[in-house]
């Protein structure tokens, strides 16, 4: 059985208010599993996050490209004006993108991430680090 996308999403809603969207992108696939923080509208609809997943996909690849020389990437992050997004390897084939409100330093809710990750993990030897992935 692999991991339960929806309960990882709605724990991750969970670790601050301020947490607006989780979803996962299975590179397998294509499905999109994803939460929204209550009181919280879309800033992109179905069609546009899930293109946004993708190309989130194809920038972790490309990061991947110089492990060898830096290491195995662990998580991405961006600041935008309106929100922060956080890109997170999530199972063997699946890419995990939180948003959260631009007030929230991401780094206060990273390592809860990666420990939940772990949690809803199908892997026994899961660690927080990318190189669990098989992209």
């Amino acid at each position: 059985m692999g991991m339960d996308f929806n309960k990882l999403c709605d724990e991750i809603l969970k670790l601050d208010h301020q947490v607006r969207y989780a979803g996962v992108y299975n590179t397998k696939s294509g499905k999109v599993f994803e939460k929204m923080g209550k009181g919280r509208e879309r800033m992109l609809n179905p069609e546009q996050t899930k293109n946004s997943l993708i190309h989130a996909y194809m920038r972790w690849k490309l990061r991947q490209q110089f492990a060898e020389a830096v290491g195995q990437p662990v998580y991405a992050m961006t600041k935008y004006t309106k929100i922060n997004r956080i890109t997170i390897p999530c199972g063997k084939d699946s890419l995990l993108n939180i948003t959260t409100e631009k007030e929230l330093e991401p780094h206060k809710i990273i390592d809860n991430v990666l420990n939940l990750i772990g949690k809803y993990s199908d892997d026994p030897n899961y660690e927080a680090r990318a190189s669990q992935l098989s992209f």
